[in-house]
């Protein structure tokens, strides 16, 4: 505790009555709210002392530099809102005498008796009550008032330009196109994806006039992933349940076999072979895997004529290894034309990649190099990190989170290559 000041005009009746009202704050709130108010006692001779727990040196508010005013001025309103609600609480809970001692607390600072003490507000004399008035008969006479001169003449006003008035619609106009293009950058991707789908990607013709099918691959995901099971559920594509009842993978879906387990590849394959059994005659198909981290195996062309070896060699496939796509994708594209000649990659994919390469960098690759090579995807995970290559080169991407959404999603992404359409 130190002394910040003796008062020799305080009102020595109103010490006790401060101090009460000083320890309604300090029962409910922390210390930096109470030592907004300096504590009176009365020193040995009598006079009124205002004491503080606060230390350091106590500089007078007149002493400050401007900003220090301004910040200290700042936590003194502060202070001041934590004790008006406190009086608040008070009175609501029928301590009305409190409340207003509290209230008489409450108001604008006497600068002359306001101290800083390291940044905090401390105020002296504080509650102590104003001189009475001087009565008029005691008062000394005022002094004679010499007339006052007449004021003289005021200038001629001066011409004021009228002000314009604020046009606002420009403003407004700008500020509501700077907001679609906001939301036309964010909802890009769907509005992009929305578009491809409903413009029809026929098949082009090469220079010359004579018709080129397009290269058709597929780039199934066999990574350990792959073996997790997919959620099954009835759906009313009678086509889709045709399939099923062919697959005795699958037999949960129509019996409601709970202890039968499908898995992400049993639909992969089941879904793929029906694509396979749906290709145009006039398309070929290559096929490319996975083998872990190390170089994809590419599995050939199959023409028409063997396309129940491709299914049969689809069925063998074991899921294994990481997730292999910017390699695989590679592999994949380097075997295709791309230049002078259509084609189309499909990639069955169920996760990012794993494996270091990334797929994003391939696909910009392919679209730089061979630009009439388009690459679809088929995701059926909730990871979109291998989105990017069909945003990269034209194509689409198909998610699927069931089985029937995932044979659907499929069929579709190889509708392109399946159609015999010639040149236009």
């Amino acid at each position: 505790m130190q002394r910040v000041l003796r008062d020799t005009q305080a009102n020595q009746d109103a010490a006790a009555a401060l101090e009460q009202t000083v320890g309604h704050i300090r029962q409910h709130f922390p210390p930096s709210i109470a030592h907004l108010y300096a504590i009176p006692r009365q020193g040995r001779d009598g006079v009124l002392e205002w004491w503080t727990a606060l230390e350091g040196q106590p500089h007078l508010y007149a002493s400050l530099e401007r900003q220090q005013q301004a910040a200290l001025l700042q936590r003194y309103e502060e202070r001041q809102a934590a004790v008006q609600q406190l009086a608040q609480e008070l009175d609501r809970r029928g301590q009305g005498a409190a409340a207003q001692a509290l209230n008489k607390l409450i108001g604008a600072p006497d600068l002359n008796n306001l101290y800083s003490i390291n940044g905090e507000p401390l105020v002296v004399r504080w509650g102590q009550p104003q001189p009475a008035p001087v009565p008029l008969a005691s008062r000394p006479p005022a002094p004679p008032v010499a007339a006052p001169r007449p004021a003289p003449a005021p200038p001629p006003p001066r011409p004021v330009r009228a002000r314009r008035p604020l046009v606002l619609w420009p403003w407004l106009l700008g500020l509501l196109l700077l907001a679609l293009l906001y939301g036309l950058y964010l909802w890009w991707p769907s509005l992009r994806q929305l578009w491809t789908s409903l413009t029809p990607q026929a098949q082009v013709c090469t220079p010359g006039g004579n018709f080129q099918a397009s290269e058709f691959a597929v780039v199934l995901d066999t990574s350990g992933s792959m073996d997790e099971r997919i959620r099954i559920k009835r759906e009313n594509e009678a086509w889709y349940i045709t399939l099923l009842r062919q697959v005795p993978l699958v037999e949960e879906f129509l019996p409601y076999d709970t202890n039968q387990r499908v898995s992400r590849m049993d639909v992969a394959k089941s879904s793929l072979t029906t694509v396979i059994q749906n290709l145009d005659q006039g398309i070929d198909m290559r096929l490319v895997t996975f083998d872990g981290c190390r170089t994809p195996v590419d599995h050939g062309v199959f023409e028409p004529t063997q396309r129940s070896d491709l299914t049969q060699r689809i069925d063998q496939l074991q899921p294994q290894g990481g997730t292999a796509l910017g390699i695989s994708l590679e592999a994949a594209a380097a075997k295709m034309n791309g230049r002078d000649r259509d084609g189309m990659i499909i990639m069955f994919v169920d996760g990012s990649d794993s494996c270091g390469q990334s797929v994003c960098a391939v696909s910009r690759q392919i679209a730089a190099l061979q630009p009439r090579l388009r690459i679809n995807i088929v995701n059926i995970s909730a990871s979109s990190g291998s989105n990017c290559a069909a945003e990269n080169t034209g194509g689409r991407v198909y998610t699927a989170n069931d089985a029937a959404a995932v044979a659907a999603a499929l069929q579709q992404a190889s509708q392109e290559v399946s159609s015999a359409s010639g040149c236009n």
